[in-house]
């Protein structure tokens, strides 16, 4: 299993940075309305989409590439009774199955890191309506990562892991078109292991068989603890925002001029050559 088929099938469903409780502190910022549509891209197990769903009771689409964690946020919403507000599919962020001028939101939590930021933001951009806005949890970098530790990053995560520093982030944003760029709640990445343990204790989806697979697979676990163990001992070099940005609305056509108003614009137009010649 590769990384996110490990965290699928174990069935977790906040490993971004701060875990659950730095969701909770992101949503509580972005002050989502209840006739809002809201996409998670990258929903994983349905977290977010059924505790936004029970707070705020707005609609939300769920959308991720894995069909187990697909079939594991069905389930938790449920589980949860939160079926009539929520949809989860299996989707891919760089060809998004929707409409353009969609969503009211874009949320995501630490899949842009391993992506092409700018066409996964293009896409962001495209499904959001005007006045819309992405919120994009991700990692950032706050030095610059030495060569072993960038090829230790990438055995542990996967070789398309690249994060990028607060400003490189706002950058790719702004590149697509979104404006008043800003990186909310930045925070250095701290040792907050038991914080997440905590709530990671809570979630009945990732618990409800999780001995049974430990007690078969223990290697897979192993790797976990590698790449935590990477994080602890290099956090220094880390830190995590949300990175957040406003689709404008797009300045409204030329107006066309009827006949009279052409006919009226070519006499303007041969008015002010006449006075042009005339000094």
């Amino acid at each position: 299993m590769n990384y996110f088929e490990l965290l699928a099938w174990l069935g977790i469903g906040s490993s971004h940075p701060g875990g659950f409780p730095v969701t909770q502190q992101n949503l509580n910022a972005l002050q989502v309305k209840k006739e809002d549509y809201v996409l998670d891209a990258g929903c994983g197990t349905g977290l977010t989409v059924c505790h936004l769903a029970k707070t705020v009771g707005c609609r939300i689409m769920g959308i991720d590439i894995n069909p187990q964690m697909v079939e594991k946020a069905c389930q938790r919403a449920e589980q949860e009774r939160v079926s009539h507000l929520v949809e989860f599919r299996v989707a891919d962020v760089y060809k998004l199955p929707f409409e353009e001028n969609y969503f009211d939101k874009v949320i995501a939590e630490s899949i842009t890191v391993f992506l092409d930021k700018v066409r996964v933001y293009r896409e962001f951009y495209r499904v959001l309506k005007p006045e819309g806005s992405v919120a994009d949890l991700e990692m950032a970098l706050l030095g610059k990562l030495p060569p072993n530790l960038k090829q230790q990053l990438a055995e542990c995560f996967g070789s398309g892991t690249d994060p990028l520093s607060f400003q490189d982030w706002q950058e790719a944003l702004s590149q697509v078109g979104f404006l008043d760029v800003e990186i909310k709640n930045p925070q250095r990445l701290r040792n907050n292991g038991n914080v997440i343990l905590n709530a990671l204790k809570k979630d009945w989806m990732l618990i409800k068989d999780l001995t049974h697979k430990v007690a078969n697979q223990p290697g897979l676990v192993a790797r976990l603890k590698k790449n935590a163990e990477f994080m602890k001992r290099n956090q220094g070099y880390f830190g995590f925002g949300l990175v957040h940005g406003r689709k404008p609305t797009p300045p409204p056509p030329p107006e066309k001029l009827g006949v009279k108003g052409r006919v009226g614009q070519v006499f303007s137009n041969f008015l002010r050559l006449v006075r042009t010649f005339s000094y």
